[in-house]
């Protein structure tokens, strides 16, 4: 029996990884799950938190995920995020400027919905400093 299976995480961007691991620690909408080889048919949302990938029963990689979904099949996990980053680029002083970009932006507009997705960039960000820092 197969020790391993593919896992990817996809982003609108790019596609941050595809390989073989052991497992993968996902930050799924009502807890954080684990999925190893053979794992049942699963699909779940993503909160924000941190996704573990592991080889050899230690932590290979971790990833930082805003939202998205994960799908287990067929020996697979799949993970689409359109917020997710090694959380080794994380530098607080970006995320610090992020917000303060968007709070300038959002005091500069009038339009409900343009204040409304200042808002939403504003709370992604103290989000990710939040779980992060």
């Amino acid at each position: 029996m197969e020790k391993t299976f593919l896992f990817e995480l996809i982003t609108p961007n790019k596609n941050l990884v595809s390989g073989e691991f052991d497992m993968v620690v996902v930050p799924g909408e009502e807890g954080d799950f684990g999925v190893l080889p053979h794992h049942s048919n699963l699909i779940s949302q993503i909160r924000p938190g941190l996704l573990n990938t592991y080889k050899n029963d230690k932590i290979d990689k971790s990833f930082f995920l805003y939202s998205g979904f994960a799908e287990v099949s067929d020996n697979k996990l799949i993970v689409l995020s359109e917020t997710a980053f090694d959380i080794n680029e994380f530098k607080l002083n970006t995320y610090k400027d992020i917000i303060s970009k968007y709070e300038k932006l959002k005091n500069k507009t009038k339009t409900e919905s343009e204040i409304l997705f200042f808002e939403k960039k504003i709370k992604e960000a103290n989000t990710i400093i939040e779980i992060l820092n």
